[in-house]
């Protein structure tokens, strides 16, 4: 195993056109190279952006959530963070996957946090990793079992589960897959994405009208060096898939492969999420591989 120093970095500005005062959006999008925002991290993940201007990420090792802005850079947000991985920000608060305590919290602006939800069927879950809230405030995260030991696991499902608004019970959604991972919802809230890291192949879900997954389908494999992590869902309708040492994908939402970002060889990234007023800034998690053990 590598040594990892984990770092963020952005990348700015998706072209959108604009026509008869309306915004087209390209069928390929346009980036720019990504910037590096701040380094010296152990293992970023869970960026998310919250409309006052700025971004709340996890470094998982080194158990904080950070917060950043362009003026006053990252200062510790919360420590200890239960070592968090994904977080999601829904209008109001945000939403943390939590390893050590194996549940879905939800945190405040003010920094007070409180655990929604830590079990499944009355046994533990096994890690929750990803989360998303859809518009109704629906709940949507994944629960491999990345940061569980075996000797620990009580459910032996690694399982697509949600949440349904004002609930504290995971309904359990598919159970099929192996290195449940990155979820995203479509801009119009009609459909979910699911990254499966084992076989780095993005599903899709089609909701319902009351927020169930259902109608799951392979929308494409990635292929490349690399494993699929964390996604992101540009206002297009394009996903960014972070695909780690392959840098980011990008792809449509029928799965056709609609471009790339590439990072140096030892970059690993993790996950990403859009922000900024536009929507049209790319906050991106990653990891540096030193190829020292």
């Amino acid at each position: 195993m590598g040594k990892h120093i984990l770092f963020a970095t952005a990348v700015l500005s998706l072209s959108c056109g604009l026509e008869g005062g309306e915004i087209v959006h390209p069928q390929v999008p346009v980036w720019q190279v990504p910037e590096l925002m701040a380094s010296g991290f152990r293992f970023t993940e869970g960026p998310a952006w919250c409309e006052d201007g700025y971004l709340l990420f996890s470094d998982l090792y080194d158990n904080v959530i950070y917060r950043w802005t362009e003026n006053d850079g990252v200062m510790t947000f919360l420590s200890p963070s239960e070592n968090s991985n994904g977080i999601f920000y829904d209008g109001t608060r945000f939403w943390v996957c939590r390893h050590t305590t194996r549940d879905v919290a939800v945190l405040n602006k003010d920094g007070l946090i409180t655990s929604i939800v830590g079990s499944y069927d009355g046994r533990k879950l096994n890690s929750p990793n990803d989360i998303t809230v859809s518009k109704h405030g629906i709940a949507y995260f994944t629960d491999p079992d990345y940061g569980v030991k075996q000797e620990d696991r009580e459910l032996d499902i690694e399982g697509l589960y949600y949440v349904v608004n004002g609930s504290d019970a995971a309904v359990l959604a598919d159970d099929s897959m192996t290195k449940p991972n990155g979820v995203a919802l479509s801009p119009e809230h009609s459909k979910l994405y699911v990254c499966e890291s084992s076989s780095n192949t993005i599903h899709v879900f089609d909701l319902t009208s009351e927020g169930m997954p259902v109608n799951k389908r392979t929308l494409c494999k990635i292929s490349g060096n690399g494993e699929v992590d964390g996604i992101a869902c540009h206002k297009s309708g394009c996903l960014f898939i972070a695909f780690s040492a392959g840098g980011v994908v990008v792809i449509s939402a029928e799965g056709e492969r609609k471009g790339h970002i590439t990072f140096s060889a030892n970059d690993r990234i993790r996950n990403l999420c859009f922000g900024e007023d536009d929507g049209n800034t790319l906050f991106i998690a990653a990891s540096l591989y030193t190829g020292y053990a």
